[in-house]
């Protein structure tokens, strides 16, 4: 059965329209998906629909997807994984089909599906981009090189060009000393604290209001919440400038499009792809958490090497279909076997059978009872034993022998 879940599952894709596969998979899951059905085959069903919906994700619709995922309370371990599984995919492919309980935490809800023969238009092969920003890294690293091996045999010519540089660098001091001696004789006009203040603001922002100034002539909180703001502002306003025009100048460097240059080999296609699956493992770990270890074998990087992979075009493993943690029932002569496999060299057995293997000496208990006591323990115990009621009849330990 798992085999023919798997033929059907991996004659699924993109192109195959929702409606034609949407009989089945209603007979999917009314078939092997419910209340009644043993845990290995609600996990096989829910296994196979998420496969389907891996590759033709338009075939599940909003309320069928949040019945299933109803599963994932199941007290069957099989069942419970297999319903998770399917909520991990979704999350990834379109979280908004799933509860908001399910969505997760960092849930992207602009993913949504497209419709059935609907594409985007790429005009350059897909991660060709990152093959070519990554040919100018490493012609920038050889360039680096390069020039680290000049440097070493120009260290030579350095040296005889430092004498004559000291020489123009005292010239250079004896020029600047006399000029300052100049500027002391002229003393530049007094500036008040409040007249510093407003040029700072002017120069800050011209269209500004005038400056709030308290009466010990210092600014007030507001005009210095302000003055931070558009400080941060132009900062901010002069780093994208710097990206951009970095940007700009790696586009202008990286020339052309390298696939209109020369034909891309096997090597330069596993080099691409080799890039992307970096460049989602990094965006992957940079959302996590690189700290976290144990983030980075969640359900969402797992999703995201397996669509690296693209294992939406490999056949589906019917293995992979088959319900896991689940523990297999044996037959009597395996349970037999396993009784007698557990009594042999057993220490909890019979008490009997203990005391004709006891190879050491006396417990604690025997002792006592061999203990030599007091005169006055030794009397008591004999007045006990005189004054005891005497039994008639045999009687037997754990069992009434008189009639009511």
């Amino acid at each position: 059965m798992t085999r023919l879940l798997a033929a059907a599952a991996t004659a699924c894709h993109e192109l195959v329209p929702p409606d034609a596969l949407a009989p089945m998979l209603r007979q999917l899951v009314n078939q092997f998906i419910h209340d009644r059905a043993r845990p290995e085959i609600a996990a096989v069903g829910l296994n196979a629909v998420r496969e389907i919906c891996a590759r033709c994700p338009l075939v599940m619709d909003e309320d069928l997807l949040q019945d299933l995922t109803q599963y994932k309370k199941s007290r069957d371990k099989p069942v419970s994984n297999a319903a998770r599984g399917l909520i991990a995919l979704f999350r990834e492919i379109a979280p908004g089909l799933l509860d908001k309980k399910d969505r997760g935490k960092a849930a992207d809800m602009s993913r949504t599906l497209k419709g059935f023969g609907e594409a985007e238009v790429v005009g350059r092969i897909d991660g060709v981009d990152l093959l070519q920003r990554d040919i100018l890294k490493r012609k920038r690293e050889e360039e680096a090189v390069e020039m680290s091996s000049e440097e070493e045999y120009s260290d030579e010519d350095e040296d005889e060009d430092e004498d004559n540089e000291e020489e123009e660098e005292e010239d250079e001091e004896e020029e600047e000393d006399a000029d300052e001696e100049e500027e002391d004789e002229v003393e530049p006009p007094a500036i008040g604290k409040r007249g510093r203040e407003s040029d700072e603001e002017a120069s800050i922002d011209p269209d500004a209001p005038p400056p709030k100034i308290r009466k010990n002539g210092k600014l007030s909180l507001a005009e210095l919440k302000r003055r931070h703001k558009a400080m941060m502002q132009r900062r901010k306003e002069e780093e994208e400038a710097e990206a951009r025009a970095e940007q700009e100048a790696e586009e202008a460097e990286l020339g052309g499009p390298v696939e209109q240059e020369r034909i891309l080999t096997d090597e330069d296609f596993k080099r691409i792809k080799a890039l992307k699956t970096e460049r989602q493992l990094n965006a992957a770990l940079s959302k996590a958490g690189a700290m976290k270890a144990s983030n980075v074998a969640t359900d969402h990087i797992r999703l995201m090497l397996r669509k690296a992979d693209r294992a939406s075009d490999r056949r589906v493993n019917p293995d992979s279909l088959a319900a896991t943690g689940l523990k297999k029932a044996h037959d009597k002569a395996s349970r037999l076997a396993t009784v007698l496999a557990g009594r042999e060299d057993n220490e909890y057995g019979a008490s009997s059978a203990r005391k004709q293997k006891k190879t050491g000496g006396s417990s604690n208990k025997e002792k006592d009872k061999k203990k030599a006591l007091p005169l006055a323990a030794r009397v008591f115990a004999a007045t006990r034993r005189r004054n005891a009621p005497v039994q008639r009849g045999k009687q037997q330990r754990g069992r009434k022998v008189w009639k009511s």
